[in-house]
Parts: structure tokens; C-alpha cells; sequence
């Protein structure tokens, strides 16, 4: 892979502990590079259908994205735990929003929605929030190649499809996308803001929890998540934002 220019402030220590995650679960680096590139080839194969996910245009997005997370009074960061009510008073509050995935689901009001975090879980959620045209940043990891390939393929035939941002998560650089730090989808949003240049005090999580697999999240084994939610924990540690996280 070759490099790509980057602009973004990267703890490489939230980098570096995804070779330990890989470690912890048995995955291997080979399907995270090879999905990396299969989802920049994705976008450069549907640039004819929507022009903005070019390259060019790519960092066009990172850049409003950018500017739009660093003039925020506070950039909330909900997650899959949030219920219904805890994400109506963030749509109340002011600041804009990251939404972990499925949690896009529990917002009733979207004008405050600056992103979803993805990497490709959100189901129903996740694709309405794309056909509105909330910008996406798009994960790949190993075993999401064909949701994401999927889901890109349905979105470019959106009246306005979403703008998007790739991001991997492998420690080599990647032309066309983006590795900010991170693990899950919710401490993969608050890296993401941290890397925009948002100060950790200006930023506040909603439905973070270390023992319950929220209600937004994907179908998954119930003890794995767990185990996922413990990195999450660890992460949030490393950037002292874990005490917003519900035991």
C-alpha cells in the first residue's frame, strides 16, 4: 500500500493496540489489508455513479467533516447503549453529533448529526441515515468485505448519496483511506474526533457501557461483545474519557 497525505493528529498508541486486538481474537493482518483495499477499490469502481467519492472528493468530505467537529461548542459521541430518551436530550443540546453505527437508529432528529461511525453493522439504521445523506465514515476490517461492498452499491443509487471518509485498521498506510485509531465503532468515533483536533474535554459519550450489549448494536455472540466492549473500555482509558462509560 502506498501512503497517503494525512493531515490528522494520530495517537499511534490507539494505532498500535489494534496489532494486540488482532492478537487477542485471533485474526489475522492479511484479511484487514486485503479488506482495506477492497473497499478503496469499491469507491474508485462507483465513481461514475457518484463523483464525490473520488478520491479528491473524499478528502473534500474529511475536510468539511474536519471543520465542522473543530468549530463544535461539544461533539457528543452516542453510542449503542444510548436509549431513546438519552438521545433525544443530545438532539436538544448543543454541539453536533457521531453516531456509533446502529445508534444513527435512535435519533429522531438528524439535523445535529455530523457523521455515523461504520463499519457497516447499522442495518435498517445505518442505510436510512446513508440515504439521507449523512456522512459516513466507512470502515473495513476482515470479515465486512461483502456488507460493504453491498451496501456501497446500493448507496451510490441514492437520489443523495452520503459522503464518505474510509477508514482500515492495519498499521500500514493506505492510498484513499484512513486509520485514526481504534477498535469498536464507539471508541473508533472518538479517536476519529480526536484526530480532527477536537479537545478531549469538548467531547462527551452517550450509551458507553462496559457489561451491556446495547440495544443499537449488531447481532452478535453475546459473550465476543463483551470481550470487544473491554478493548473499547481499555481505549477509552488511554484517552481518559472512560469514566463516562456505564459499568
Amino acid at each position: 500500500m502506498e501512503p497517503t497525505n494525512m493531515h490528522e493528529a494520530v495517537d499511534q498508541r490507539l494505532v498500535d493496540i489494534q496489532d494486540e486486538v488482532r492478537d487477542a481474537f485471533g485474526w489475522g493482518l492479511e484479511e484487514d489489508l486485503l479488506a482495506a483495499e477492497a473497499l478503496v477499490q469499491r469507491t474508485y469502481e462507483l465513481v461514475a455513479a457518484v463523483p464525490s467519492w473520488s478520491q479528491e472528493g473524499r478528502l473534500a468530505s474529511l475536510d468539511a467533516l474536519r471543520a465542522t467537529l473543530f468549530a463544535a461548542e461539544r461533539v457528543t459521541v452516542l453510542g449503542a447503549a444510548a436509549t431513546e430518551e438519552e438521545a433525544r436530550r443530545v438532539a436538544q443540546q448543543e454541539g453536533v453529533i457521531i453516531a456509533a453505527d446502529g445508534s444513527v437508529g435512535a435519533l429522531q432528529v438528524r439535523n445535529r448529526l455530523a457523521c455515523v461511525v461504520s463499519d457497516f453493522d447499522g442495518g435498517v439504521h445505518l442505510h436510512s441515515a446513508a440515504k439521507e445523506g449523512v456522512p459516513i465514515v466507512a470502515h473495513s476490517h476482515g470479515d465486512n468485505v461483502q456488507r460493504f461492498t453491498r451496501a456501497l452499491s446500493e448507496w451510490s443509487q441514492f437520489d443523495t448519496p452520503p459522503s464518505l471518509i474510509l477508514t482500515h485498521q492495519t498499521p500500514a498506510q493506505c492510498q484513499g483511506a484512513h486509520n485514526f485509531g481504534g477498535f469498536t465503532d464507539g471508541d473508533r468515533a472518538v479517536c476519529f474526533a480526536l484526530a480532527m483536533g477536537v479537545n478531549p474535554m469538548n467531547i462527551d459519550l452517550v450509551g458507553f457501557s462496559l457489561n451491556t450489549v446495547g440495544m443499537w448494536s449488531a447481532t452478535t455472540v453475546p459473550e465476543q461483545k463483551l470481550k470487544k466492549l473491554a478493548w473499547m473500555y481499555r481505549i477509552l482509558e488511554m484517552v481518559e474519557l472512560h469514566d463516562a462509560v456505564a459499568p
